[in-house]
């Protein structure tokens, strides 16, 4: 009976080690960012491939994606722009690998399917690609870009 519940610890050990994929690091750094008392912020979808991320996000009227990179076990918030974020080719050009892109791009349209349409019209709204200083700032990347007020 002891073997049997230390190999059943161990396993739950194991399986709750690979479930964590930096998923709620990555969700947390969001709301430690941008999260204020009105608007609230909403993370609808975090999706990791080794060491980097998009996020489906919505703040009052706003919405968009937020690229992310990690670099040892800390997450930092590179971008955030709207529809770029979900296409692979985007993320090769922000140095994913082509594998990986793909993989993120495939995963993150399943996870859109599962929301409601209207939460995902939300991820849209943010034109262009914007760089995010480490206090939350938006830097535009590209002539098309409307700052958030």
């Amino acid at each position: 009976m002891r073997r049997f519940l230390m190999v059943t610890i161990s396993a739950a050990m194991c399986l709750s080690a690979r479930a964590d994929d930096g998923s709620e690091a990555a969700r947390r750094l969001l709301f430690e960012t941008f999260d204020k008392p009105e608007p609230h912020l909403f993370v609808d979808a975090v999706i990791v491939e080794g060491d980097a991320a998009v996020v489906d996000w919505r703040q009052g009227d706003l919405g968009g994606r937020a690229f992310l990179t990690r670099k040892n076990d800390t997450w930092t918030i590179a971008l955030c722009g709207g529809d770029a974020l979900k296409d692979s080719a985007t993320l090769e050009r922000l140095g994913v690998s082509k594998p990986r892109a793909e993989a993120l791009s495939r995963r993150l349209l399943a996870e859109e399917k599962r929301l409601p349409p209207d939460v995902v019209e939300y991820f849209s709204r943010f034109d262009g690609l914007a760089a995010v200083e480490a206090d939350g700032g938006h830097s535009p990347l590209d002539p098309h870009h409307k700052p958030i007020p």
